[in-house]
């Protein structure tokens, strides 16, 4: 059956995000400018008012355009998981409200200072996302996720065990967004976005900023139905 403008699209599906990202890292040494990209794997499972979405990211290197005075050339490699369990509030299952979990994990060279940083960061998650079908062939789709709070460690590890680790508390929160036209063709759906991304980090126990990491790319999609 053909999907109209009154009838949601499949509940269900398997999906993978081709993402590209430029963007910058500021901390207190500097700014340092990056492109990197990576496959954002998803499964979306459930039906017209209720669903579950999770999707990740294997942990990816984003190497820096040039190198850094005060760290050299850092290579960032980030690993990103969501998971929200998502209502519709209208019948037609346009507008969806979400709340689950978001989890950061992050490792990253600093060969000027002798160092290595990792860290991982989990909080609560909560999202809204709209979502309407055009005819039997086109859909739009609008997304906006936040996460408000975000606790974890930093690790810094000395190069050839030069000192013992140090260990700091970090706090995070993050925004993440996106708008996409979408095409559909059988049982499959491809989308065409641009998403970006905004963490912002601060040391709780000294109320020093830690890190902001901003970035902005483009997106393909494509969504395999596993709805009937």
């Amino acid at each position: 059956m053909l999907a109209t403008a009154e009838t949601p699209s499949p509940a269900s599906y398997v999906g993978i995000q081709g993402l590209a990202i430029v963007g910058v890292h500021r901390d207190v040494a500097g700014s340092q400018y990056g492109l990197g990209g990576g496959p954002l794997l998803q499964i979306h499972a459930g039906g017209r008012r209720l669903a579950l979405h999770l999707e990740g990211i294997p942990v990816v290197s984003i190497p820096g355009i040039k190198p850094s005075a005060a760290y050299g050339q850092a290579t960032p490699a980030l690993g990103i998981f969501n998971g929200d369990l998502e209502y519709a509030i209208d019948r037609g299952g346009h507008l969806w409200l979400g709340a689950g979990e978001t989890i950061y994990n992050q490792r990253t060279p600093l060969p000027a200072k002798q160092q290595v940083v990792s860290s991982r960061l989990a909080g609560a998650r909560y999202t809204l996302r709209y979502r309407r079908d055009y005819g039997a062939r086109h859909l739009f789709e609008a997304f906006l996720g936040t996460a408000p709070s975000l606790s974890g460690d930093d690790v810094y590890v000395f190069t050839g065990n030069l000192a013992p680790p140090s260990i700091r508390p970090e706090r995070a929160s993050e925004i993440d967004a996106s708008l996409a036209w979408g095409w559909r063709y059988r049982r499959s759906q491809w989308l065409l976005g641009l998403r970006t991304l905004n963490f912002s980090a601060r040391y709780p126990l000294t109320g020093a900023a830690a890190d902001r990491n901003v970035g902005v790319g483009p997106y393909v999609e494509w969504r395999a139905s596993l709805s009937h």
